[in-house]
């Protein structure tokens, strides 16, 4: 059904029930069902609109984002409310315990779906991050001549495993008394959005020049630990200041 379909059945929904009710036939609680399907049913139509495709990743606004999360919440709590209801008549005996296994599996599938609207959140944030990142950059490099290089490397031994993870790890907070500042650790869904598997590597948000990053830099060194420090912005490779940690992220196979 097209979405201005779906979103004129809700008005006559709760017309009819405000009549029934007006005249004794349904009870009042027929209206306040009435009125929390048609919210449900905007709902729906909002994650259909952003979450499901409709509205593309490029163009998706933030405010637009910000009603994804919010109807995809909204749709889990309403069903959480739900679930206290029918457990009460459920122990009063009005209703079969099979009611609240339908629930359950009701209250998971939207939980499914709200994470899936964190994820795409927390993915536009990273490409609106990189946006401004890159706005930034360039209006910086046009006003201030640049000292040091954008990006630094170091091969070390090619390799990194959990147990370096473990020594860095250890090293750093006894040195700094604070943890090790992890940004990403092994692959996430904004690497794999620019087309990298960051599997096996570890981002710390730390600049290469400030105290923790140097001292990052000279243990790695000393360990024999690759890494990749990123001073700013870098098209295609980072979104802004920080050490990445193991050999660089390989570029994903684009399927023919």
């Amino acid at each position: 059904m097209a979405l201005s379909a779906l979103a004129q059945a809700p008005a006559g929904d709760i017309a009819r029930a405000r009549e029934l009710s007006a005249s004794g036939v349904a009870p009042n609680s027929a209206v306040a069902r009435a009125e929390n399907d048609a919210a449900d049913l905007m709902d729906e139509i909002v994650l259909r609109r952003t979450l499901y495709g409709l509205i593309t990743v490029e163009s998706i606004s933030e405010e637009e984002t910000k009603q994804m999360l919010e109807a995809a919440e909204r749709r889990v709590e309403r069903r959480k409310a739900r679930m206290a209801q029918v457990r009460h008549m459920v122990d009063e005996g009005l209703l079969a315990r099979v009611a609240l296994r339908n629930l359950e599996e009701e209250i998971r599938e939207h939980e499914t779906t709200l994470d899936l609207a964190r994820s795409r959140a927390a993915l536009l944030d990273g490409i609106a991050a990189m946006a401004r990142l890159e706005i930034e950059t360039a209006q910086i490099e046009e006003t201030q001549p640049e000292m040091l290089p954008v990006s630094e490397k170091f091969v070390g031994a090619g390799r990194f495993s959990r147990d370096h993870l473990r020594k860095v790890v250890l090293a750093f907070e006894k040195e700094f008394g604070a943890p090790l500042p992890v940004s990403a650790n092994g692959d996430t869904a904004f690497h794999r959005a620019m087309g990298f598997d960051h599997s096996g590597r570890v981002d710390v948000a730390v600049t290469p020049d400030q105290p923790e990053g140097v001292w990052l830099r000279r243990f790695l060194e000393a360990e024999n630990i690759p890494y990749h420090a990123f001073r700013s912005f870098v098209p295609g490779a980072a979104t802004g200041a920080h050490i990445h940690i193991g050999p660089p992220s390989l570029r994903r196979r684009v399927a023919d």
